[in-house]
């Protein structure tokens, strides 16, 4: 069962360790790592935990265009993502696979008929 965690408009799913590939960056403890900002608010989604972000398209080529974030991997027991708006939550460690949520409105539901 894939274990998954929401923050606002951040989706986080548990993904098998890999080893972090394409665009890699890295934090120092107590430095803000930012997985997702808001462009009107400029509220942030963030760790202080040390963590790897990394960024490699080819992992994520189930993901509906612009919708990848990245990946997030954490070497300690736990991180916390906190957020301006919203209840923090803590990740346990692992790697996850983080992408935004899409908003929809009611004109955007479908019934599938059978």
């Amino acid at each position: 069962m894939t274990e998954i965690f929401a923050q606002g408009d951040l989706l986080l799913e548990r993904v098998a360790d890999v080893a972090p590939s394409g665009l890699i960056e890295e934090n120092a403890a107590g430095t803000a790592m930012v997985l997702a900002e808001g462009e009107a608010t400029g509220h942030r989604h963030a760790i202080l935990e040390r963590v790897t972000k990394f960024r490699d398209d080819a992992l994520a080529r189930d993901i509906p265009a612009g919708l990848y974030v990245g990946h997030v991997q954490i070497g300690s027991a736990t991180a916390r993502v906190t957020h301006e708006e919203h209840a923090p939550i803590t990740l346990p460690r692992g790697t996850y696979r983080v992408r935004r949520q899409r908003e929809l409105g009611p004109r955007d539901a479908r019934i599938l008929a059978d």
